[in-house]
């Protein structure tokens, strides 16, 4: 069973980012494996482009560059 991770969002705090359109469990998720909030955005957006098969390559290969140690803060 995987851990439940914690990351000190309230409901409320939850709830205003979805009215915003943000995910905030993940934007916090991201932020903890180490990309800049900036990126997380970005790769926010194109995360589901990559999933449904409607991004372009070069969407492809930027939520690549994202997600790649150079770009991410390592722990």
């Amino acid at each position: 069973m995987p851990e439940i991770e914690d990351y000190g969002i309230t409901v409320e705090e939850y709830l205003e980012g979805l009215e915003k359109g943000v995910d905030v469990l993940e934007l916090r998720r991201l932020e903890e494996w180490g990309v800049p909030t900036d990126l997380a955005l970005e790769l926010m957006t194109l995360i589901p482009k990559v999933a449904n098969r409607t991004a372009t390559p070069e969407e492809i290969v930027r939520s690549l560059m994202i997600m790649s140690p150079p770009l991410r803060q390592i722990k």
